[in-house]
């Protein structure tokens, strides 16, 4: 998603006070035009040029101990551009709790919004930024020595988020104790043993913390996915550690019996069709019914086109989605079924126009089709999933149930527009004289999506925008021209003419 940050001077609040006579974002802006200096400075050599002679009059290669150097100190730069944005962002939110509190703004609801504003300058999504500041101000605030440590390049941020881990749930008083006792330790020690001398001096200062942090984490457990090829996705759990073992080894068991029984596969392969078997209740990972969103060019459909397809918002060969799509006998109950949404996109841009009704009836064709377009949440940097279809203009202001009117978002960024100073906008209205309400009319050629660019403005007056992802790459490139005519040629084709208009004309009802 393309962002755009802006300060409107006359719109921007009040800046922050400074007690400094420097302002530290001009000096960190002059170390930036340093820094990209020298980075200019260690562009690569054309490959041919590694092995051509050196000649006298070229410019000399910067040597192997420069560049060995230059990798040591932009190392110590990390480190302390780590601890300036730390610092940097905990004075951020004292100040803008400071200017919320003289605006009235009710004590529960003190700081709220903050962490989104530094998310949208980090480039980051709001839960993490939210997990990043809570660690921050625990080093910031109670842990000078091993911000200390950090400034001068002896630790690396990493370090510094161990060890905060491990003392957040300590009373400040404590939370110094362990900073005082293992800070000698922290610079000859890897991030992951810096944790763990956090964590054991803690558990010695307070049980009772420990406890605490015990139920913390045990209540954060949840399961997540993630792609991890065109093929396959990474599930992943965090669980309470008694639990996570358990369910390991009755995967691990499974495994041998299967192995035992002389059944073809490694053992990574027979944990993972158990885990699919005992979570689904099908013996065959091949035997799950599911519904794929599907987005496929009708040529990659119908011709067997190389063009790349997309299933839930991830990139597939063609030919493999061809074989997923069209998997299983519908006559045969034994056989998977693979119900399968197609997805209707423009050409050039790759947005979503339309999408049909194959699997079921939804009571309400726009959400889903907002949901389809979105695929996660529209605050910049966010992803999280889509929990709430949020009225931009809202409803009670006047504001349309229509698409053009509608944006996805996840429950926390919902609630945010809510909260003071924080300024919602949605596009320019319907392009190409469809109203937004629904998939436009085809039956006079397709037209182009409704404009859905969304602009967040935060209560400090910066303007962050973004259009909803296509569903497969644009084509900036494509000829219009020879767009019309494949499109004439299939006209002549009855069978490509009728499965095209299926396509493109969403069932009735009954599905």
């Amino acid at each position: 998603m393309t962002s755009t940050a802006t300060r409107d001077a006359d719109m921007a609040a009040p800046s922050l006070a400074l007690v400094r006579s420097e302002d530290p974002s001009q000096l960190l802006a002059q170390a930036h035009a340093i820094l990209t200096r020298a980075f200019s400075l260690l562009d690569p050599p054309p490959d041919d040029a590694l092995d051509a002679p050196v000649r006298g009059d070229s410019a000399a290669p910067v040597g192997v101990e420069s560049l060995l150097a230059s990798i040591e100190i932009s190392e110590q730069i990390l480190a302390l551009a780590g601890a300036t944005q730390m610092s940097a962002s905990v004075a951020f939110r004292a100040g803008r709790i400071a200017q919320q509190r003289a605006d009235g703004v009710p004590r529960k609801d003190l700081g709220k919004g903050v962490a989104e504003e530094i998310a949208l300058v980090r480039h980051a999504s709001p839960a993490r930024t939210r997990n990043h500041l809570a660690l921050e101000r625990v080093v910031v605030e109670s842990m000078p020595r091993t911000l200390d440590l950090l400034a001068r390049g002896k630790i690396c941020a990493w370090a510094a988020d161990e060890v905060a881990k491990a003392a957040i749930c300590l009373e400040d008083e404590d939370r110094a104790r362990v900073d005082r006792d293992i800070s000698a330790q922290l610079p000859e020690v890897s991030p992951t043993r810096a944790g763990v001398l956090a964590r054991a001096r803690a558990d010695e200062l307070d049980q009772a913390a420990a406890l605490a942090r015990h139920e913390r984490e045990v209540s954060d457990r949840h399961v997540s996915i993630r792609p991890a090829s065109g093929s396959t996705v990474r599930l992943s759990a965090l669980l309470p550690l008694a639990e996570g073992v358990a369910v390991y080894k009755a995967l691990d068991q499974a495994a041998s019996t299967a192995r035992s029984q002389g059944i073809e596969g490694t053992r990574g392969q027979h944990m993972a069709d158990a885990l699919v078997a005992r979570v689904t209740g099908q013996e065959e990972p091949e035997s799950t019914s599911v519904e794929i969103q599907l987005m496929m060019t009708d040529k990659a459909l119908l011709d067997e086109a190389d063009d790349v397809a997309w299933i839930d918002g991830h990139p597939v060969p063609a030919g493999i989605a061809r074989r997923f799509a069209l998997h299983g006998d519908p006559e045969d109950d034994t056989t998977a079924q693979r119900f399968v949404r197609r997805l209707l996109t423009d050409p050039i841009s790759g947005r979503l126009t339309a999408a049909d009704e194959t699997r079921r009836r939804f009571s309400g064709p726009d959400r889903r089709f907002i949901e389809i377009a979105d695929q996660r949440c529209r605050t910049p940097w966010c992803e999280a999933r889509i929990r709430h279809i949020d009225h931009v203009e809202s409803y009670a202001d006047g504001g349309a149930t229509r698409i053009d009117n509608g944006a996805g978002l996840c429950e926390s960024c919902n609630y945010l527009m809510e909260t003071q100073g924080w300024i919602e906008q949605i596009g320019t209205g319907a392009a190409g004289g469809h109203d937004g309400s629904g998939p436009p009319d085809e039956s006079e050629g397709p037209e182009p999506p409704p404009d859905r660019t969304l602009r967040l403005t935060t209560p400090t007056g910066r303007t962050f925008s973004g259009a909803p992802p296509p569903l497969r790459w644009p084509r900036p490139d494509l000829d219009v021209g020879s767009q019309d005519e494949d499109r004439s040629e299939h006209d002549h084709s009855g069978e490509h003419r009728s499965e095209k208009d299926r396509l493109a004309s969403p069932p009735g009802p009954g599905g």
